[in-house]
Formats: C-alpha cells, structure tokens, sequence
C-alpha cells in the first residue's frame, strides 16, 4: 500500500505540471490573486483580485456592483434597526441615548435589548473580522478564519469542558479556558497542514476535519449531561441580546486595543505578503510576527467566543468581501473588514430579532450566520472558476491483488453475529444466548447499521468515481446533511400541507434535499476545480448545524423526539422495518452493479465517454438519483453519519480491489463491517450508557482522516 496525491491535468496551465505544493501556494494569497507560473521566491505583483486580467471598463464595472453591494448591506442594516427600534422603542428616539439609571425597568430593558445588543453585534463582527483578515495575511490563504480553521469550535469545547467538569477554572473568567482550547484547536489544524506548507485545500480540509471531530466530542458531552448543558446550548448557538453594558464594554476596550496593537503590525504583515526569504532579507522577524498573530487571533476569537457563543461565517464574509474589492493595502483590509463584519453582524441579529415574534421563538445570531453560511461559500467558489490550479488531494494506492469476496461476507456475517452474542450486560462481558433479548433489540440494531454501512460505502465509491475525486462522498460533499434536511423540513411542513409524515413522505423529502445538493454539485463541477467543490460540504455542514441549533432550543416536543436521531443512532431499530430497510439496501446494491460498466468508463472523461456510445447525461442523471437514494435511506434509518462513505472506497483499493466492479461489492462489505463495529462500540464502551454510532464513525473516520492528511507531503515530494 502506498499513499498518493490525486492529481487533475484538466486544471494545470500547460508549462505547470511538476510543482504541486508551489502551484497551489500561488494560489494562497489572501487577496486572491492570480497564480503565477514560477512563484518561489518571487513576489506577486498582481493587483488583487480572483479572475485572470479583464478590461479596465470590465474590472470598474465589477467593483461598482461590489460597491453598491456594500451600499446595500450599509442600507438595510439602517432599515432593519429602525424597523425594530419602531416596533418596541414607544420613547422618543433620543430616550434611546440617556444613562439606563434614568429610565425605568421596562425602558431600560428595551434599551438593553435594542442598544446593547446593536454595539454587541456591531464590534463583534468588526473583530471577527479582523480576526479573518489578519488569518488569511498569516497563512496566504483567501479560506482561512476562525470557521473554517476551527478556532472557534475549540474555544466552544473548552468552555462546555470546563463548565461541565471543571467550573472551578471560569472563576476568573471564560476568556483564559476559550483561550486555551482556541490554540489547541489552531494549532492542530496548522500542525496538520504544515508539512504540505499550508496548502490551502489541505489546510481548509484539515479544519474541517478538526470541526467534525470538536463537534462530536461536544455531542457527546450533551447527549451525557443534557440538564447541565441546557445553558450551553442556548449560548453555543450564539445569542447576542444584552441584559447588561457589561459584554458592549468589554467589546470596546477590546476593539481599541486591537487598534493599538495592529497598527505596529502593519509594516511586518506587508512584507510577508512576499517570499519569506525576501521579507527575511529585509529583516521581518517572520516566526516572531507569526506567533504573535496566532496568539492575538486566539484571545480575540476566545473573547468573542466567551461573551456572546460561537458566532460562524461571519469573519469569513467579510474579509471575503474585501477581497472581491480589490483592497491590497493591509491597513485598508483590517478597517475594512472591521466595518463589513460589523455591518454583517448587526443585519443578521437584527433579522433574526425581528423574526422571532412572527416565529413565536428565540432565534440565535449564530444559527442564522450558520444558516447563511452555505450560500457564502458557494458565492466564494464561484469566485475562484477561473483559477487554474492542481488540485492536491491525498488517496491511497494499492497492488492490484485478487479479492476474495465471499471470505469477506463470511466475515462479515460473522462480525454481526458476534456483536450480537458477545455483550456487556451487569454481570460484565458474556456470551449472550438470550435469543428473545437479541432478536428483539440486538439483531435489528446490528442489521440496520450493517445496511447503512453498506449503503454508504457504495454511494462513496459511486461518487468518487463519477467526480474522479478522491475526497468526495455523502458525508463531505453534504449530501447526507442535504437529506437529513429534508426530512426535518418534510416533518416540519407536511402536517400543514394535510400530508402524514410517515416513513413514506420523509423518504421523499429527504430524497428532494439530497438531489438539490448534488444537482448543486454537479453544476459547480462544471465551474471550478474538483477541489474547491469539498467545500460545498462545510458549508451545508455548517447550514445543518445552524438548523440542528434552532431545532435544540425551540421547545418543540416533536422535534426535540429528532435529536437522537441527529445524532447518528441505530437505537430506534425495530424488528417489524429492519427487513425492510436491508431489502432496500440489496435493491440499490444490485442497481449500483448494473452501472458499473458505463460508469467506469465515465471515470476516464465524459468526451472520452460519448465517444465510447455512452449516454453522458441520463446515466449521470441515473447515478446521481442512485447515490441520493443511497443516502437518504442511510440518513432516514440511523440519522446523517459521517466519514464511512469517504474512508471505505479507501480501505478496499489498499485491499487491491483497484478496478470498480471489485472494489464496489468489497466497498459494500466492508462499509457494513465498519458500521456493525461503531455500532457495537458505542453501545458497550461506556456501558451501560451509549455512544450514537455516527459518533463513533466520525470519530474512526476523523482519525482516519487525520492520518491520511498527514501523508499528502510524502507523495507531493
């Protein structure tokens, strides 16, 4: 077994085929400038921007729309607070302004929750920011900040951490603990990215991979201790109305120390836009800069983090938008981007305090940044489909070997049955021979996680063949998160469209959410690189946390019955559907053989396929629906997993089953022995509580995930 790099010629200039790890870093800077053909050592004189060059007339025309977007958003956050100081302000207007001490309860409550809570989302986007800014100046890349780089989840888990086992620590405050777990989290992210010198896609990948991990840990401890973490909750999902001048304060005094400090660091962040080696030779200390900015976006983030919960999305927006701008000088990004997140910011609570009343519920900053990400970074991937780049991206390589297929399903009859018998009950670990005890519960649950396993598995090998990428399956590119959507979504509104929501309608619902997102997919893979469409998945990842958030703190009975299964559960199997549902899995099996013919020969090019009489566009199409069904059936049975649809088309190529209508039926085995063995875990590791098997898979799949970023510079070299 060896590792590699998958490589796509179809995106490389044609004199820029040898240099992966140079090629992508060119493409790195944060002002998203052009890639150049021979960057090392050598500046980029380009102006910034994300498209090769235009006309002047053409490039003026661009900015005046970028600009009047900025008019827009500077308008409606104006027309939104007004509306809501209208609706609850009965004062005159310059009440709003006096000391609180003057007003009376009620008055100054209003006041709290229309003035306070304004300054709050106004200086906590500005310093998000920044914060994105300054991150993107620091590893040159235009993906980069406190979402996408996890610096935000790990200072989230550290405060859930410490306020649920550790209260003693926040005595002094939760700044220093969201402090001390937003390093850790950064500086695994950068220690994992690092050896492939801060690829951008590998450095994007690696926060991603941290996210799904923090988060699953943070589920965990929720799921244990749900009376204890009600509070959390409701602060996790970012909530940014004030009851107090307390968090606008601090907000402030931090907003101007971070003017004081940055204003030194303004030359030396300039220079390093350059060649290390040239900023080196103009004396910029680089090591010393970079640890102090790493050190300054941490507290920043862990401050925010601490007084008003975990806000995504926004950071990223707005230095996002400064690039698209055009802004090159870095003093002119940092108040630029200070002034775009805070703007960002105060439209989104505003929106989201002018909903509530008509939702009859609270509804969180956070989600909804969280909601708006997945547009967010479909508007940035767009941005960069005229990029020409190598998109680097780590797979396994194996010898072509025989495989024996029916030892493997011998073994995995085998694995069922011996998660069935060999449990943990109060005596310890036994050999149960309780046949009604394993019929009725055991049995069923093995089955059914035996089923999605395998169903997933096959959706992962269907897609990555289809797309020729490594890195795509269900889970990352957001097709199981698209279904799981779709179900909640059929839960929500069937009822009130006079439709039942039983098994039949959910399934086609969540089967309309999986084939929106890879419809979605399908046409981004026609305008940028292979690569950037893995970002499709963080950002309807970060869209179903919004929704999972909202779904945690409405109140609603009927969706609070869902969250188990958000989770990833095999525990609501029953013996009476788990036939059915393994029926369904062999029906798709069977289907996913009869297209392995034209589909290995859609792996090698769709003009290489038309000319070989296959019908590029309805088996497509056929396989696109194959992999939807795939994944829903999945996720409406055990709830969105993740990682098994990425890692087991791996395991079977190391396995030697190189070519597709081998690889697809081991893929299959083996999907459903890795999910039989997360499932038998999380029931009995910690007995006799359970762990949800989507979170033993993520994590089995995370590690995995890790190891395998881990080995993209031994191939690159």
């Amino acid at each position: 077994m060896s590792i590699h790099t998958a490589e796509h010629p179809h995106n490389l200039p044609a004199d820029n085929t040898t240099n992966n790890v140079d090629s992508m870093s060119s493409l790195s800077s944060p002002s998203l400038s052009k890639p150049l053909k021979n960057t090392k050592n050598l500046p980029d004189p380009l102006p910034p921007s994300p498209e090769s060059p235009r006309s002047d007339a053409s490039t003026s025309s661009g900015l005046w729309r970028l600009w009047s977007m900025f008019i827009v958003l500077l308008a409606l956050s104006l027309w939104s607070g007004w509306t809501l100081i209208a609706q609850e302000w009965t004062r005159p207007i310059g009440d709003l302004l006096m000391p609180s001490s003057q007003l009376d309860i009620a008055s100054m409550a209003k006041q709290l929750h229309l003035v306070a809570t304004s300054i709050v989302a106004i200086l906590a986007g500005g310093l998000l920011g920044v914060v994105s800014i300054l991150l993107q100046q620091l590893v040159k890349n235009p993906l980069a900040s406190d979402t996408t780089l996890g610096v935000g989840v790990g200072a989230q888990l550290a405060m859930l951490i410490v306020t649920l086992f550790l209260p003693s620590l926040a005595i002094y405050g939760g700044i220093y603990v969201a402090f001390v777990g937003a390093i850790i989290s950064m500086g695994l992210v950068f220690a994992l990215s690092a050896p492939s010198r801060f690829n951008p896609l590998i450095l994007i990948l690696a926060g991603l991979v941290v996210n799904i991990l923090l988060a699953a840990v943070a589920n965990v401890l929720v799921l244990f201790f749900a009376e204890r973490s009600n509070g959390m909750l409701s602060w996790a999902a970012g909530f940014l109305a004030q009851n107090s001048w307390h968090t606008s304060t601090t907000l402030s005094i931090t907003s101007v120390v971070m003017l004081v400090v940055c204003l030194p660091l303004l030359k030396p962040l300039t220079l390093m836009s350059l060649d290390d080696l040239q900023a080196k030779r103009l004396g910029v200390p680089i090591n010393s800069i970079r640890a102090l900015v790493v050190l300054l976006v941490a507290i920043v983030t862990a401050l925010v983090v601490s007084e008003v919960g975990l806000i995504g999305f926004i950071g990223l927006g707005a230095a996002s938008l400064v690039n698209a701008l055009g802004i090159s000088s870095i003093s002119k990004r940092l108040v630029v981007a200070f002034v775009l997140g805070a703007l960002l910011l105060w439209l989104t609570s505003n929106v989201a305090l002018l909903l509530e009343p008509i939702l009859d519920m609270q509804i969180p900053a956070g989600a909804m940044t969280g909601i708006l990400g997945a547009p967010l970074i479909i508007w940035l991937i767009l941005r960069q489909r005229r990029e020409q780049i190598e998109t680097v991206t780590p797979m396994i390589t194996g010898k072509d070997k025989p495989v024996v297929l029916w030892r493997w399903g011998i073994g995995v009859v085998a694995l069922i049955a011996l998660a069935c018998l060999f449990v943990q009950d109060i005596n310890g670990w036994v050999f149960s021979t309780d046949w009604a005890i394993t019929q009725q519960y055991r049995l069923p649950r093995s089955l059914s996680a035996a089923a999605t396993g395998l169903m997933l598995a096959i959706a992962g090998v269907l897609l990555q063949t289809l797309t020729r990428n490594p890195m795509a399956s269900p889970e990352v590119l957001g097709v199981s998160s698209g279904a799981a959507l779709g179900v909640i979504l059929g839960f929500l509104l069937l009822p009130s469209l006079g439709l039942s929501a039983g098994a039949g309608t959910l399934l086609i619902s969540g089967l309309s959410g999986a084939m929106a997102v890879l419809l979605l997919v399908i046409w981004l893979a026609r305008r940028v690189s292979s690569g950037y469409l893995l970002l499709v998945g963080i950002g309807i990842a970060a869209m179903m946390d919004g929704v999972m958030h909202m779904v945690k703190i409405s109140g609603d009975p009927r969706l609070e019955a869902m969250l188990s299964w958000l989770s990833g559960t095999t525990y609501s199997a029953q013996p009476s559907t788990v036939w059915y549902l393994i029926t369904i899995a062999f029906i798709l099996f069977a289907l996913s053989l009869l297209v392995v013919k034209p589909l290995r020969i859609l792996g090698l090019g769709t003009g290489v396929a038309r000319n070989l009489g296959v019908a590029v566009k309805p088996v497509t199409l056929a396989l696109l629906v194959l992999v939807a069904a795939l994944s829903t059936a999945s996720t409406l049975a055990v709830g969105p997993l993740s990682f098994i649809g990425l890692m087991v088309p791996h395991l079977a190529t190391s396995l030697g089953a190189i070519k597709i209508e081998r690889q697809l039926p081991l893929a299959a085995l083996l999907g459903a022995g890795v999910m039989v063995i997360a499932d038998w875990i999380g029931r009995y590791v910690i007995f006799p509580y359970e762990l949800p098997a989507g979170t033993v898979a993520a994590i089995i799949g995370g590690a995995y995930f890790l190891w395998l970023i881990r080995k993209v510079p031994v191939s690159a070299s």
